[in-house]
């Protein structure tokens, strides 16, 4: 199989739109079912509502915190069915040295193993079951941040599972392809 990954020269939220296009592409693409993303503001989940409101996918957001996000966006997502969670308010873990290396592809990539840890914990998913997880360079020490640049296909585990490795070594493949992320 021969598929694009599209890499941006800057990160952050200049990229959210193209990033969610290409994420809703490759879910319709895939036939998959469930986008997951990351949403610290409600920015990216605003946006998310307009680029998949004509599609069967359903969105699931995750932000960081309750009081970051925005309340009225919040009710709007919570009438329209849509799944929210809080990081701040769902237990995973996962080794420090173990983020740091997905940091080192991008900060997207080491979020969108978080979104996987979350909704598999919060059974917002099927384990095993493939997602198209979104996610970014947050608003935090840099000027670009605040929005997604970063879009894999990924399975969801729960982070008690983490550090299994399952026998075949094609099932241990979480991140099945790199849809996009900052260069």
């Amino acid at each position: 199989m021969e598929q694009k990954i599209v890499y941006f020269e800057k990160a952050g939220k200049i990229n959210t739109e193209q990033t969610l296009m290409l994420a809703k592409e490759r879910a319709e693409t895939l036939g998959l079912q469930k986008v997951v993303l990351s949403s610290s503001s409600g920015f990216t989940s605003r946006m998310a509502l307009k680029i998949f409101q004509d599609t069967n996918i359903q969105l699931v957001v995750i932000g960081t915190s309750r009081a970051g996000f925005q309340q009225d966006l919040l009710t709007i997502l919570e009438q329209k069915g849509i799944p929210v969670r809080f990081s701040s308010e769902v237990e995973y873990a996962y080794p420090e040295v173990v983020m740091n290396a997905y940091r080192k592809v991008s900060e997207g990539m080491k979020v969108v193993m978080d979104l996987g840890m979350i909704v598999a914990e919060e059974e917002l998913t099927a384990e095993n079951k493939e997602i198209v997880a979104v996610a970014g360079t947050g608003p935090i020490g840099f000027d670009e941040g605040g929005g997604a640049d970063t879009a894999v296909v990924m399975v969801p585990r729960k982070s008690e599972d983490f550090h299994k490795l399952p026998v075949k070594k094609e099932d241990r493949r979480d991140i099945k392809e790199i849809i996009c992320k900052p260069r």
